[in-house]
Order: C-alpha cells, then structure tokens, then sequence
C-alpha cells in the first residue's frame, strides 16, 4: 500500500476528464449511485486493511479503475473522506436512536449510549482511526469537538438528553462532557485494549452514573467560589 497523505486532484480530473477514459454516468442516476457505492466499498476494503494512510491510488488499485474515474465520483481526498465519514455516522446515529424511546430514561439510556458507541469501533476500529485520524488538510475541522464524528454523537446525545427532561443548556454540557470523556476512553481501548468493549462500557457506566443521575437536576444553594490564594503564594 501507498504510504502518506491522500494525493491532490489531478488537473485531467478537474478539467473534465479529457484522458479518454468513458463518460461517467450523469449526477444522481441510479447508475452512478451504484457504481459510487462500489467505490466507496472498495475505499472500506483499503481502509480495513489497516496498512497505514489511505492514498486515493490505493482505492482505484483496488478498484480496478484508474484515478481520474475516481476523482469523477468523490472529487478528492476530502470527497472521499466525506462519503465514508457521513456512511458511519448515520450507522452509529441509528444505532444511537434505536434504544432510548423503548427504554427509561437514566442509567439504562446512558449504559446504551456507552455500549453502542464502542460495539461500533470494536467492529470497525481501523475505520474509526480513519475517521480520527486522517481528515485531509484541506477540510474544515469542527471547532468544537476532536472531530466532526464526534460533534454528530454529542448532539445526538444532547437532544436524547432534553427528551428526558434535561434543561437544553445543562444538556449540551452533559453531551459534550459524555462524548468527549468518551471518545478519549475509546481511543485508548483502540490502541490499547483492556478488555471487551461490553466490559469498558460497564465501566464508564458506572463511574458516570454518580454523576449524571444529578446532571439534570436544578443547580440550588451557594455557588462555589474559587480558593482564596494563600498570602505569599
């Protein structure tokens, strides 16, 4: 496998593929649709190979294409990255979904959240270090959160959170704290291990638990003031 970054759009590509290579289907036919899935089924195949960056000529070698054709689909690195970014991210949003309005909310909602989250990068844990790891140079990066993954589940997680009564604001602070607390904890585990994931997410669950059975509730009685600074400091 070709090793560094992704490779640059040829010029051939942007200027409308004059290599004499087949038209590409027209945007939005069914045809390029599926051919575009095989594509982005070919990058999956690289990337789980788990041999170091992804080049784009990896992908149309194992594609059996040249890159220009490739480039006709995803455009560049950051295309590419895109499709296989938003394919896992609405997989893990749905996921995510799926359990909280069939169960209570509270230490059960929490323990899901936890579990589903690390059941997906211990079937995928060379995707997931794809996605957190090799953003190309060129696309924006959430300003917010570690990345653009992970800002999606914080906000998933937060609108979970106001459904179960939570004020919107304490919400959005609990999600974020959860999330980022727990994608630190993943990218451990990932790299390593100590135990299964079902294991690892007992854990968190419980450590989190003491706190969030609380989150939610209105902050009463004196804030907490800062330490006075000892004379002489």
């Amino acid at each position: 496998m070709a090793r560094g970054t992704t490779t640059a759009q040829p010029a051939a590509a942007r200027a409308g593929m004059k290599d004499g290579s087949p038209a590409a289907p027209k945007e939005g036919s069914p045809r390029r649709q599926a051919r575009r899935a095989e594509l982005l089924d070919a990058a999956l195949r690289v990337i789980r190979r788990g041999h170091g960056r992804v080049a784009m000529e990896d992908i149309a070698a194992e594609a059996g294409i040249s890159r220009p054709i490739l480039y006709r689909h995803f455009g560049d690195a950051s295309g590419l990255y895109a499709a296989v970014a938003d394919h896992f991210c609405q997989e893990l949003l749905e996921r995510l979904r799926k359990g909280p309005a069939e169960m209570n909310h509270g230490r059960d909602l929490l323990r899901h959240q936890v579990h589903e989250y690390l059941a997906f990068i211990a079937a995928e844990p060379d995707v997931y270090r794809f996605l957190k790891d090799q953003t190309p140079p060129d696309r924006p990066r959430s300003i917010t959160h570690g990345s653009g993954f992970s800002r999606l589940v914080a906000n998933a997680t937060a609108r979970a959170l106001r459904d179960a009564g939570w004020e919107a604001n304490t919400a959005v602070a609990g999600a974020d704290l959860f999330v980022g607390g727990l994608e630190a904890a993943a990218s451990r585990w990932v790299e390593e291990p100590s135990g299964s994931s079902e294991e690892l997410a007992n854990r968190l669950s419980a450590v989190l638990w003491n706190g969030f059975q609380r989150g939610g509730a209105r902050v009463t009685g004196e804030p907490v003031r800062p330490a006075r600074a000892r004379r002489g400091a």
